[in-house]
């Protein structure tokens, strides 16, 4: 055993303990936490359809265009969708976890250049610290168990951030090849979220620039060959998608979803500048211990201007200038702030190996944060399982483990063993990740579309010619059923099903039914009472729907011939 743990430690395989730390704690949830609403299952559905259709370049929700982001994500879901359908029928049965891949792919390569741009700076072993904490940190650690755009968008970015650094120290040899690296890297990260990833790359050069009031460095990018192949990565997927929409998707996703976001707090999402800062406890634990460390050992190194000077500089461009902007921004999700989450790991890493040596109102600091952090996540699946019928016991046993692990880590930090403390609270942070992603979330009644999805499926009532109509409108529900179903408001609802003959299946949201204020009688009370004397079979499942904040009942019918269906005992 001994030998098997020095020969992960040793410089050339650490890169194994990270990539394993990162992938355990991405895949937490990944197989048994229901589709999430919204995002994630808008995302999982618009690749289910362009695999359904043969359409790769638009990109859609059931019958509407969806015009926000480009399409990079869903190439890369559905290639692992492919070979997750080859291999368990995952797009036949809309198993989500295939979906999910690519978002622990993407949380590893972020793991993983981590590592590379914390070793080139400060040497080993800050890689692997900066590696396993960024892994085990509960923001990238969430966003890589869900099928969306970030974990992804945040491993191509720091990619791209490592090109920079290298690009910056090039000899003149190579730095054609770093400035090539770098702009090939920068197309894929703006075909997965748009200008995410220019922005991170140029709020850092521009920093460097400023600070060190030089811009040789940057020639190797005007190097022709670097903004072709960017443009013969990107052009050719936006001009096919700019002809097949009418030059839609540009409009809309710059002046309906980009825009936006730039003058106000588009779709709920606003927040006051110091959002990120207030989140920063919870969502960067267990790495919130060391940051304080570690940002006094980069501002030791620029006053002392000695050799760690260029490393803190660096670390401080990659990272200061992209949080301010988010932070400025008006529009804010825990999540925006992630492509400068590297820059900090790598900073908790530097405090880390500066532990000893730091004060101590900064190592206090760590674990005065630390103790908020870990207290607010486990106060989570308990307030979860309170409020939505999930696992009590199992709940408080979770949050018993994860505070006895943050202590003795913490304990282990006060008294100088950092490299026990860093496994501890790392074991803490996958304790936390494997129960209330893995298993405490998955049992509360905060997934009504699942709930549905499972009546209808075990109740065998979907047929290959079975019309699907919902009033119940989250996206959750049409990737767990199927791509054609009709998603619309009640009262259109109760004109489409007509005389309750047809072969169906009607999903109705009783919270949200019209007021009845039209005066007597009320039509929709009307309807259900028609609904209930003429449907083949009616179950109701109470649920919560997390979306709109409030307590959800759904009235499951069938209708079509009764002889193949009845009533559920």
């Amino acid at each position: 055993m001994a030998r098997l743990i020095s020969l992960l430690l040793a410089p050339r395989r650490s890169w194994l303990l990270v990539l394993a730390v990162t992938i355990l704690i991405s895949l937490a949830g990944v197989f048994t936490l229901p589709v999430l609403d919204r995002d994630e299952a808008r995302f999982a559905q618009a690749t289910v359809q362009m695999l359904e259709t043969g359409d790769l370049v638009r990109i859609r929700f059931l019958d509407e265009d969806r015009h926000k982001k480009p399409v990079g994500i869903h190439w890369i879901q559905a290639a692992a969708v492919t070979a997750g359908n080859w291999i368990s029928g995952a797009l036949d049965g809309r198993q989500i976890w295939a979906w999910r891949l690519t978002s622990v792919l993407g949380a590893a390569l972020a793991a993983l250049a981590t590592m590379a741009i914390a070793n080139h700076l400060l040497g080993h072993p800050s890689g692997l610290y900066a590696g396993t904490l960024i892994g085990a940190s509960i923001l990238l650690g969430t966003e890589g168990g869900i099928a969306k755009t970030d974990a992804m968008l945040a491993g191509v970015t720091a990619w791209a951030l490592y090109a920079l650094v290298r690009l910056r120290e090039a000899a003149p040899a190579n730095a054609q090849r770093w400035g090539m690296l770098l702009w090939a890297l920068v197309a894929l990260g703006t075909l997965i979220k748009g200008p995410v990833t220019p922005l991170a790359v140029g709020l850092a050069i521009a920093g460097l620039a400023i600070w060190e009031r030089r811009i040789d460095w940057l020639r190797p990018l005007a190097f022709w060959p670097g903004p072709v192949l960017a443009a013969l990565l990107l052009l050719p997927w936006l001009i096919s998608v700019q002809i097949a929409t009418d030059g839609d998707f540009l409009r809309e996703a710059v002046g309906g979803d980009l825009g936006p976001k730039l003058v106000s707090g588009h779709e709920s999402h606003g927040g006051p500048p110091g959002y990120h800062i207030l989140l920063l406890a919870v969502l960067f634990f267990p790495a919130i211990l060391f940051l304080p460390a570690g940002l006094n050992a980069a501002v030791s190194a620029l006053r002392s201007s000695g050799a760690h000077a260029g490393p803190a500089r660096l670390l401080l461009v990659l990272s200061v200038p992209f949080w301010l902007l988010s932070e400025l921004l008006p529009t804010k999700l825990p999540h925006y702030v992630l492509p400068a989450y590297p820059a900090l790991a790598i900073l908790a890493a530097w405090g880390v190996m500066r532990w000893k040596d730091t004060s101590a109102l900064w190592r206090w600091t760590g674990v005065g944060l630390t103790l908020f952090g870990s207290a607010a996540l486990c106060s989570l699946p308990i307030a979860l399982s309170l409020q939505f019928d999930g696992p009590a016991i199992l709940s408080a046993v979770l949050a018993v483990m994860v505070l006895a692990l943050v202590l003795a880590g913490l304990v282990l930090a006060v008294r100088d063993q950092t490299a026990p403390a860093l496994v501890v609270v790392i074991m803490a942070a996958l304790v936390w990740h494997s129960g209330a992603r893995g298993a405490v979330a998955p049992a509360t009644s905060l997934f009504p579309s699942r709930d549905a999805a499972n009546f209808i499926l075990t109740e065998g009532w979907l047929t290959a010619d079975t019309q699907i109509l919902s009033s119940y409108t989250e996206p959750s529900l049409a990737f767990a059923l199927r791509s054609d179903i009709t998603m619309t408001g009640f009262d259109t609802l109760a004109g489409a099903a007509g005389d309750l003959s047809a072969d169906r299946i009607l999903v109705i949201d009783l919270t949200r039914l019209p007021d009845g204020d039209a005066g007597p009688p009320d039509q929709a009370q009307v309807f259900l009472t028609r609904l209930h004397a003429r449907a083949c079979a009616v179950h109701v499942i109470e649920g919560f729907n997390y979306s709109r904040g409030r307590a959800t009942s759904l009235l499951i019918a069938r209708t079509g011939d009764c002889a193949a269906f009845q009533e559920p005992d």
